[in-house]
């Protein structure tokens, strides 16, 4: 028996919003925690980048779990790839990171692939 397709909530791509911010943030965290990265308990247990980007990492995935129970996964995962734009930002901020014009690029692409996707979801 086919059942109705479902309509993804506002508040679903609200919650996949939240949730590339905080796995962009998890990713900055292990970053610098990788920096002080040493294979011994003690040394593990007490990296706080390394155990907060995990956390933060985590959250981030429980948050998709829950967007995409109120979701379709083909409108809410392209809204993942915004992930690499916040990593991008972030990397420039706080790392200093250079960023090439294909890397810009790239970001370009993918803003204008969500919003298509995005457009396209309401609009069929």
């Amino acid at each position: 028996m086919k059942s109705k397709p479902k309509r993804t909530e506002t508040f679903a791509i609200f919650i996949t919003l939240v949730c590339t911010l905080l796995t962009a943030l998890g990713q900055l965290l292990l970053k610098w925690g990788s920096a002080k990265l040493e294979f011994s308990f003690w040394a593990l247990i007490t990296n706080y980048y390394l155990i907060g980007g995990c956390i933060v990492y985590g959250v981030g995935a429980v948050l998709l779990i829950v967007a995409l129970k109120y979701g379709e996964l083909s409108t809410l995962y392209p809204l993942v790839a915004l992930g690499f734009v916040w990593v991008m930002s972030l990397s420039i901020y706080f790392l200093h990171e250079q960023v090439s014009l294909l890397n810009w690029a790239g970001v370009a692409c993918i803003l204008v692939g969500v919003s298509s996707m995005g457009w396209g979801a309401n609009h069929d």
